[in-house]
Parts: structure tokens; sequence; C-alpha cells
């Protein structure tokens, strides 16, 4: 079992991180962590996957990945502060994670509402991931994504189809207050669309 650190400021791993973990015997080749918090998943995809990189909106996040990253002896992790795929170029990815905040509410400067909040209705922070992945994934890559019933997931379907992406729900969560589900979507020929 790794050792994840939790500091203030930084989304610590939670259900939802629980959720997406379950997908990261996926890693292969370059992977992206997208709004990587404690950096649970890149560190923990870093034992399967050749090279990982976190990324994080947050300062915070980013010192909380390096010192997880040293305390678990992981050589093969790369961290960069960046508004989802703003600071990233060019470069593509075999597999891309992301928890991204889901709450419906704006970000006020509070690090915990950057972690938190995912725009007015919830949605905008993971519909501008999914609009990303066509110039980040390469051929035949593949995301797996954390989404929330506290707001419409059929918007977020619809778009992964506007965008000729496929996708699959893998696993869900239910709380008494909404359901998380974890998708995966697959950039490439010859896959199957659906919920």
């Amino acid at each position: 079992m790794l050792n994840i650190t939790e500091f203030e400021n930084v989304y610590p791993p939670a259900e939802d991180s629980a959720l997406l973990l379950r997908a990261v015997k996926y890693a292969r080749g370059e992977v992206l962590d997208m709004c990587t918090g404690s950096g649970i998943i890149a560190i923990n995809a870093a034992g399967i996957a050749k090279e990982v990189m976190a990324v994080d909106i947050n300062p915070f996040a980013i010192r909380a990945v390096k010192h997880n990253a040293k305390i678990n002896s992981i050589k093969n992790l790369k961290c960069m502060k960046s508004d989802v795929f703003s600071n990233l170029g060019k470069i593509k990815f075999d597999v891309i994670y992301s928890n991204p905040p889901y709450l419906p509410g704006e970000r006020n400067g509070d690090w915990m509402d950057y972690a938190l909040n995912g725009g007015k209705d919830g949605s905008e922070i993971t519909l501008r991931i999914i609009r990303g992945l066509k110039s980040h994934l390469k051929r035949n890559g593949t995301a797996f994504i954390v989404i929330s019933s506290v707001y419409d997931t059929d918007k977020v379907y619809k778009e992964i189809k506007h965008l000729k992406l496929s996708f699959r729900r893998l696993y869900s969560i239910n709380f008494f207050f909404e359901k998380l589900f974890l998708i995966k979507i697959f950039y490439g020929k010859g896959r199957n669309s659906g919920k």
C-alpha cells in the first residue's frame, strides 16, 4: 500500500478517488492525471506506466504530489501547474485519468473551492476536459473520468458523442444525495458507445 500524506488546501483521497483508482490497472505508456489533488492516482499509475504527468491548477496540490512521490520512491512522475490542458501544449497521452471538481458552485479564490466546485451547474470543468481529449489522447487512447448525478450527466454523454468519441460506464457508487459514475472514453475506431 502506498503512503499518501494529506495536505491543507488539497483535496484528500475520498470515495470518488477510490472509484477512479479502480481503473489504474489500465495504466500504460504515458499517463496523465488531470486534477491530481494529492496525487493518489498518479502515484499508483506510476507503478505500472512508463511515465506519468500529474496536473492541477492548485500549487499546493503540486507540492503534495511531489512530496507523496518522494516518500513512495516514485521516479517516473512529473508535475505541472495548469488550468486543465492550458499549459500542456501538444503533449499526448495513452491514458488520461481525471476526478474533476463536480459540485455546482463558483471558484472564489479558496483552493478548496477549486477542488470541489465545477462551475455553475457542476459540469463545466468536466466538459472542458472532455473537449480537450482529442488534442491530448494518442490514437486508440482512453480516458477515465468521474462524473456525478448532481448535474445533468446526459449533457456529458451528448458532448462525448458530439465529439465522435465513444464511452462506457464502468462503475458507480451511490450516496443519499448523488450517484458517482466512472466512465471510460475511447478515442479510436471499433469502440461501442453507450451507457
